[in-house]
């Protein structure tokens, strides 16, 4: 599947967004990209298998971890709120219920005392003008809170992606299917999420637990660059709809099998949000019976190796790859 110049345009962009942004910023140390956040990729490389056509991103990279999002329909209660957490994903659909987001209350408490002080007469005119950005800003966000419905980092599967890696042709796109690559497990996902231009290697706190239990919203599970995500390109499915995990997989073990097979099963997910309070008769007829036929045995045209003993979680900041280093609140999320 490597063509004769297999490496995407998207490498040099990447890396020409970083040094560029490290130029900028050189009189803001709080700005400035870690060590480990310039070299948190180690290639792009653009797939397509000659028999197929089925095109595919590939990225070397590690893993840093998304909290972000809320559903009310789905999970009425929120979870709490890390630094730099957003109650929104780029991946969106219209609410289905009227269950307030439970980040609503304190994103409109949040506006009105920033209405509030806007309105004293002793706040200086530089400070009214950043007041009203931010009024602004917060009512656009208590309006889409109130519009739609996002995925939930704690609970779904999802990969998050460089802005500029969605734009150009052969573009990533939110909702693209995608798997993540790690020892000897192969995850199915969907892009969820869009991140900053300079950044790479960030996923779900739910697929962070998987490959590393003690990672959090702080703690990344995989500092080295030993995580391969593969994206497939176009193959986001309108409209967007709460995560079905069984229709990922199924989606992404079609593609596996487009793009040569694997020599394991991809691994399943679990609902793991609370179901509903049932009915009180339901009838025999409207349960759920059988449990999922399990996956064909595949084959893959490389072999995986097994992953490395888990590693401790480091309990400050990683300066180098190190195994399970502590994640920088403000390593991959926008400010």
């Amino acid at each position: 599947m490597l063509s004769t110049d297999p490496v995407s345009p998207l490498f040099a962009q990447l890396y020409d967004t970083k040094v560029r942004k490290l130029r900028e910023n050189l009189g803001r140390l709080d700005l400035l990209l870690s060590r480990h956040n310039f070299f948190d990729c180690q290639t792009v490389l653009q797939l397509q298998h000659p028999q197929t056509h089925r095109k595919a991103l590939l990225l070397q990279a590690e893993m840093d971890v998304d909290a972000d999002g809320s559903d009310s329909d789905r999970l009425p209660a929120g979870a709490g709120a890390p630094a730099n957490f957003k109650p929104a994903t780029s991946y969106r659909w219209e609410k289905k219920t009227d269950a307030p987001n439970p980040y609503l209350a304190g994103t409109e408490q949040r506006l009105k005392r920033a209405e509030d002080e806007y309105a004293l007469a002793s706040t200086a005119p530089a400070r009214k003008g950043d007041l009203r950005n931010a009024i602004a800003e917060l009512r656009a966000e208590i309006g889409t809170l109130k519009k739609f419905s996002f995925l939930i980092g704690a609970t779904d599967p999802f990969i998050v992606v460089p802005g500029t890696f969605t734009r150009g042709p052969d573009s990533v796109k939110v909702g693209d299917y995608a798997l993540v690559i790690f020892g000897d497990a192969i995850y199915p996902v969907i892009v969820g999420d869009v991140g900053p231009n300079d950044k790479v290697g960030e996923a779900s706190l739910r697929i962070a637990k998987e490959l590393n239990a003690l990672a959090t919203a702080y703690n990344r599970p995989v500092s080295d660059l030993k995580v391969s995500y593969i994206i497939f390109p176009g193959t986001a499915e309108k409209p967007f709809g709460p995560p079905d995990l069984d229709k990922i997989h199924a989606r992404c073990e079609t593609l596996v099998k487009e793009i040569g097979g694997a020599s394991v099963p991809l691994h399943r997910w679990e609902n793991i949000i609370p179901s509903p309070t049932p009915s009180p008769s339901p009838s025999p007829s409207s349960t759920a019976s059988g449990t999922p036929s399990p996956s064909p045995e595949p084959t893959f045209a490389f072999r995986v190796e097994s992953p490395a003993a888990t590693a401790s979680v480091a309990s400050t900041p990683a300066t180098g790859h190190s195994p399970a280093a502590s994640r920088n609140p403000h390593s991959k999320r926008k400010p």
